[in-house]
């Protein structure tokens, strides 16, 4: 299953679809309301690090250019 990344493209990657999924059938989830603000959370979460992944390879990468 090489090349399967899907972290800068999929809104909720399958690695926190899998989370969500394990967390409903261990019981930390209660409902359709307990489940839609985790997912919710993992979005905001899965979209921050995105945002500073970007960022840093951008930085990485202007530095490079100047030295």
């Amino acid at each position: 299953m090489a090349n399967r990344s899907d972290f800068f493209s999929a809104k909720l990657p399958r690695q926190y679809k899998r989370l969500l999924a394990a967390a409903e059938t261990r019981g930390w989830v209660n409902g359709s309301q307990e489940r839609g603000e985790l997912k919710r959370a993992f979005i905001a979460a899965h979209a921050n690090h995105v945002g500073f992944k970007l960022r840093r390879n951008t930085d990485n990468r202007d530095s490079t250019d100047n030295e």
